[in-house]
């Protein structure tokens, strides 16, 4: 309407004067373009699992725009794009939209007589997309875990994402939020914005042409991963294994005491670079298991068979323990955390003089082990098992004879 409201004073304006005709291309549309970049990722992909700027392309990002007569504020609703899908190498989403031509307030050679505000856009995305119902907000599927919800089409103030950690290896999601680097923004009348570096574009007018709006996208939560490496006759890692010896990993038990299972992601962030976590609810030990088919195939325990049979088991060498590099995200938790370990393991080894033509020991050990800051937002946090074994040596030495007791015998009797 604003666009026709102009056109309609230059026709105006050459009715009633010939003598001056000016073209205004400042009102030529000018399609929104976005780019994203995925920092401090990985490598797996996958719409569960570690987000890369690759899988980003493939899963997409959802975008909430906000169009304002004057600078964003609290009151402000998603009127301008909601929760819209942006994907391929190429950043595309549908339906396109444009920039706001009305850039500026005030009077100038370039606008209307008529003093105005200036229509800003204020722009906050989230990844990985999940498609959800606008009016409720509620994610498609009715998933209990991961992202389970956003807030609805019709909710003044900041997009939000709701979350829910998971026990579940196989339903962790890479939660992202995006901001800006504080690259000088500037319209196409040549005022400058400078968005502040580490948080959302707030308030920007129409740029030059083919300038985009580049997301950069952090970690919103923390993650924990294991690993596992062996001590063969020594405290610290390393040594060489003897005869053939084996260690194979059944189990792995976590126990995390007071961790966050829900929490609201405000993508308005107030503290630079670090994502605002909301309405916190559900604090209790998180109990998290690794066994079977999440453990690595190369140190998963066989069974009772021969130490032929079994994988190569925990070597010398620093491994991951759970499968495909997998890990588990938390909410974050900035005070001091106390995580009990439990593992399960065996030590194999053959031996033919044995029934079976081989021994098989059960270990069951239990530690703990502090984080004394917590998990922050955007950390790998690795607990490293160092398995331990010694082999039995044997010393012995002959005792002396001792000195009994004599007896003389008279032989023959004189």
């Amino acid at each position: 309407m604003k666009k026709i409201f102009t056109l309609a004073a230059v026709a105006a304006l050459v009715l009633a004067s010939c003598a001056k005709i000016e073209t205004i291309d400042r009102n030529v549309d000018e399609p929104i373009a976005f780019a994203g970049y995925a920092g401090n990722a990985l490598t797996k992909a996958g719409a569960y699992g570690e987000e890369t700027t690759t899988s980003l392309q493939t899963n997409g990002f959802g975008v909430f725009a906000y169009q304002t007569t004057g600078d964003y504020s609290a009151s402000a609703t998603p009127n301008f794009m909601y929760n819209t899908k942006v994907s391929t190498s190429s950043w595309t989403y549908s339906p396109i939209k444009y920039w706001p031509n009305q850039i500026q307030s005030g009077n100038t050679d370039s606008q209307p007589a008529t003093a105005f505000q200036a229509d800003k856009v204020s722009f906050f995305a989230y990844a990985p997309h999940v498609a959800a119902t606008a009016s409720t907000g509620a994610v498609t599927g009715g998933t209990d875990e991961g992202i389970t919800a956003l807030t609805t089409n019709a909710t003044a103030g900041d997009p939000k994402v709701t979350y829910k950690v998971s026990a579940d290896l196989d339903k962790q999601v890479d939660l992202l939020w995006a901001v800006s680097k504080g690259a000088a923004w500037t319209n196409v009348a040549g005022t400058t914005n400078t968005p502040t570096s580490g948080k959302p574009y707030l308030n920007l007018q129409k740029p030059a042409i083919g300038t985009a709006i580049h997301f950069y996208f952090k970690h919103a939560l923390a993650q924990i991963t294991l690993k596992a490496v062996a001590a063969y006759n020594q405290a610290a890692a390393g040594g060489t294994a003897q005869d053939g010896v084996k260690i194979t990993i059944k189990q792995v038990e976590l126990s995390v005491p007071g961790m966050t299972q829900t929490a609201v992601l405000n993508l308005n962030n107030t503290t630079a670079d670090t994502p605002l976590w909301e309405s916190a609810s559900g604090s209790s030990d998180l109990a998290l298991t690794v066994s079977g088919s999440n453990i690595n195939s190369a140190l998963l325990d066989g069974g009772d068979v021969a130490p032929a049979s079994q994988p190569a088991g925990v070597t010398a060498s620093e491994q991951n323990v759970i499968v495909d590099g997998k890990y588990y995200t938390v909410i974050p938790k900035a005070t001091s955390t106390t995580v009990n370990v439990k593992v399960t393991y065996y030590v194999s080894t053959p031996d033919s003089d044995l029934l079976k033509g081989y021994s098989r020991v059960e270990n069951v050990i239990s530690k703990d082990v502090v984080f004394s800051s917590g998990f922050a937002a955007g950390t790998k946090n690795t607990i490293k098992m160092i398995l331990g074994i010694s082999e039995v040596k044997f010393e012995a030495e002959v005792e002396d004879w001792a000195d009994g007791t004599s007896a003389n015998v008279n032989l023959p009797l004189n």
